[in-house]
């Protein structure tokens, strides 16, 4: 990783509910991990059936 750059633009992200692979929009805010907000619901209800913490 070159810390001299955005991490955005280092970033291979895929969604962690469905694998899709993710464009990351230059700018501040966060890294984005799921392609939809219904993914990053169903990911997080999952997580919390298995026992995590989210």
């Amino acid at each position: 990783m070159d810390y001299t750059k955005p991490i955005k633009t280092q970033c291979t992200a895929g969604c962690l509910h469905c694998g899709e692979a993710l464009e990351q929009k230059e700018g501040p805010g966060r890294i984005r991990r799921f392609c939809d907000g219904e993914h990053g619901k169903a990911y997080r209800r999952r997580m919390r059936a298995l026992g995590f913490p989210v």
